[in-house]
């Protein structure tokens, strides 16, 4: 199987609370090969011919079972409580690709692939930034002056910036960081509902060895009520953790009302800046953020980069031993090119921030003027006022969130969605969920960056129309 089937299948295990084991493999590996020598899937006694599973095993090991191995293997498939809706059929005589899903991820800015290209192409920069030869000491100086650049932008020292490996693992030391400074005695984390599946994660772990942990929840247009926050805190209380912009919804939560309340009671605050950074002015020391972590490839650099703000005066137990890397914070050798094209892709995200505001807001100001002369029933999610302007979030009524998104695929329009129905369950989106959304309307998430141009909106729009008629037809 490709990585994109396995990862479909990681993503669906988790989402279902599946704990993958051999046997699962063993049937997904098989059904797969099967699948693709005979354009079906197996069914139940050919799985028990040729393994020796019984229908009540199967069913035993996948939530839907033998519609779950179709769904996680990629194969649309309906169930008789919870059908999958067909995909529109739609005439494209102007076929073009329109990527939609710049919050997902982003591509390698022009700039960033020649500097990357040029970087790995030059003699002399594979040295290990940690050996004290002279291509360890050029070595070293690449990774430096990314530090410099990137504590620039935030207006901090550059001792006071760790680079990682993405958003995830900065998440993981931030959070896992400061709890293993209380392992005696544990203590009580605060955060939202709304955060990130690699916040929330590492949250569940943590309570499941004995830390506490508090979910606020937040308003119908998904701001931090800052009253509740305020009665969370406990006296064991050892750290806040609150995203800066949600990544399904854009909204921006008042950071430095937070922070002002955390600093009341002495407490760090630590913030997911994935979704803000490049996009909105951070200053931590002004702002009050404690910790705050970025991801490379929200910003146009390589996936596989990453790292934190950690201010001076606070202290992080490492979870990755070694040989002291990243000022002994993060140990492990340096990915080198990586870092430096993050330092430049940071250095521009910044000096374009005004300029791409500005355009962007243009550009989503005329998305929903189209939404309003061709689209009925429809809403958008979260606040208006405290949003980023390339996110749009937006509820179809009466549409099948998955069967839009593929249908959208299929004209060459890239989106994501708030739920799936390759997820073989009727799951929405947590976010989605937290705000109160109403499960009549279909979830779709545009959200535009440095390519996305008036052209692209218009060729959505010449078949969104279309598109959502036919499929609200399909669901009555």
């Amino acid at each position: 199987m490709n990585n994109l089937v396995n990862t479909m299948i990681f993503q669906m295990a988790r989402r279902t609370h599946t704990v993958l084991t051999e046997e699962h493999h063993e049937i997904l590996e098989f059904a797969y090969e099967y699948y693709c020598k005979n354009r079906v899937g197996p069914l139940y006694h050919i799985l028990y011919q040729k393994l020796g599973f019984s229908q009540d095993h199967i069913d035993s090991l996948f939530p839907y079972g033998l519609f779950s191995i179709y769904s996680w293997l990629g194969i649309n498939i309906q169930t008789p409580n919870q059908p999958c809706k067909p995909l529109a059929e739609l005439d494209v005589k102007n076929y073009r690709e329109v990527y939609f899903d710049h919050n997902g991820t982003t591509y390698l800015r022009d700039h960033i692939k020649k500097v990357l290209e040029q970087f790995n192409s030059a003699d002399g920069n594979y040295g290990n930034p940690s050996c004290s030869t002279t291509l360890g000491k050029i070595a070293y100086e690449h990774i430096f002056q990314a530090r410099r650049t990137i504590a620039e932008t935030f207006k901090v020292s550059p001792r006071e910036i760790c680079f990682t490996s993405g958003g995830t693992e900065a998440n993981n030391l931030a959070l896992k960081g400061i709890a293993f400074n209380h392992l005696k005695k544990k203590g009580h984390i605060i955060s939202s509902r709304i955060e990130h599946a690699s916040v929330l994660s590492t949250l569940k772990w943590l309570e499941s060895i004995g830390y506490e942990v508090t979910l606020l929840g937040v308003t119908p247009d998904g701001m931090i009520p800052l009253n509740e926050l305020k009665a969370a805190f406990r006296k064991n209380t050892i750290l806040v953790s609150i995203m800066a912009v949600n990544n399904e919804i854009g909204v921006i939560n008042p950071i430095q009302k937070i922070a002002e309340i955390c600093k009341e009671r002495a407490v760090p605050f630590m913030s997911d800046c994935a979704q803000a950074y490049g996009k909105i002015p951070l200053r931590p020391k002004i702002d009050g953020i404690s910790i705050a972590t970025f991801s490379g490839h929200k910003i146009y650099a390589p996936k596989g980069t990453g790292g934190l703000f950690i201010d001076d005066s606070i202290q992080l137990t490492p979870i990755i031993h070694g040989g002291g890397q990243e000022l002994g914070v993060r140990s492990g050798t340096e990915n080198l090119a990586s870092i430096v094209c993050l330092g430049k892709a940071a250095k521009l995200m910044h000096s374009d921030m005004r300029r791409e505001t500005a355009r962007l807001t243009k550009l989503r100001d005329y998305f929903l003027i189209k939404m309003e002369q061709t689209i009925t029933s429809y809403r958008v999610n979260g606040s208006m006022k405290n949003r980023l302007p390339n996110n749009l979030n937006i509820g179809f009524k009466g549409v099948d969130s998955g069967a839009m998104l593929l249908s959208l695929n299929r004209i060459g329009i890239y989106v994501s969605s708030g739920s799936a129905c390759s997820a073989g369950s009727s799951e929405s989106s947590h976010v989605i969920e937290a705000i109160g959304g109403n499960k009549d309307y279909g979830t779709i998430r545009f959200s535009f960056g440095l390519k996305t141009s008036a052209k692209d909106i218009d060729y959505l729009f010449e078949y969104l129309p279309k598109l959502v008629k036919q499929l609200r037809s399909d669901n009555p």
